[in-house]
């Protein structure tokens, strides 16, 4: 594989070798955040002692705030290997507004590089919140890649004792955002939606009119078609992505790829 100089030396990046090279990346980082950060930082006595939130709220509350600091947690590990290895040739920033991306990747003049958007997903989540729905004509199909990562509780044991739990990531991929917003607007297409600038509408048989979506959009278990899961046509990216999904519906106690309800 080509070292990450000379895949952004290229006139015109190659964002899907690109995407593999911080597949691997994004592979040693989560094996860094599950060994030392995680169980360190992010660890909780077990649940009869401190039991997690129970409220719908409460419940969104703390799957954000978790999802946050896996973001915190894997960006910084990311930078600390690129460092170690590029001696400080190149940096992964974060945002410093709220918006899309999430991360910036530049060199060490702070010129801008790639950028990344990062979704983390609850394996025991039923309310399917993570979406990637920015809008398509925002996302630059060169440079921009989707990190997506899926995350459980796992028991935390000392001297063979069970005394409290941490989230632990199960699987991570990163792909190329463009190719996903690609997929997730022919879905729009096959249930007679459209979009009109930074607007998603679709169709309504009630009012026999276009109206707003109302949130479906870039919901990661409706960016494809249940017509299109079994299509020869996906590219090598969605079956990619449609893999992830499958191993968090695993450890999930719902089917959700499957569930024709979630996905109509």
């Amino acid at each position: 594989m080509p070292t990450l100089p000379e895949l952004l030396s290229e006139s015109k990046l190659d964002i899907q070798e690109i995407s593999k090279y911080f597949n691997d990346l994004l592979s040693n980082a989560i094996q860094r955040v599950n060994t030392h950060f995680s169980p360190q930082r992010l660890s909780k006595r077990t649940r009869h002692v401190e039991p997690l939130p129970i409220d719908k709220r409460q419940l969104s509350s703390y799957r954000t705030r978790i999802g946050t600091m896996l973001e915190y947690a894997l960006s910084t590990e990311m930078n600390a290997i690129v460092k170690e290895k590029y001696k400080g040739n190149y940096l992964l920033t974060f945002a410093t507004a709220h918006e899309y991306p999430d991360f910036y990747f530049r060199d060490h003049t702070l010129t801008l590089l790639l950028r990344i958007e990062m979704k983390a997903v609850d394996a025991e989540s039923d309310e399917q919140a993570a979406r990637f729905s920015t809008p398509t004509l925002s996302i630059d199909a060169n440079k921009d890649m989707l990190l997506l990562i899926g995350w459980e509780w796992r028991d935390l044991e000392q001297s063979g004792e069970i005394i409290g739990e941490f989230p632990y990531i199960f699987a991570g991929v990163i792909l190329p955002a463009g190719e996903i917003a690609k997929e997730r607007d022919v879905r729009l297409e096959i249930t007679k939606g459209k979009i009109e600038g930074a607007k998603v509408l679709v169709y309504s048989e009630k009012k026999k009119e276009f109206v707003p979506d109302p949130g479906n959009y870039g919901k990661l278990w409706r960016i494809i078609h249940q017509s299109r899961l079994n299509a020869e046509d996906l590219s090598d990216t969605i079956r990619r992505f449609k893999n992830f999904l499958e191993e968090v519906d695993k450890h999930s106690p719902r089917n959700r790829l499957g569930d024709k309800n979630d996905r109509n």
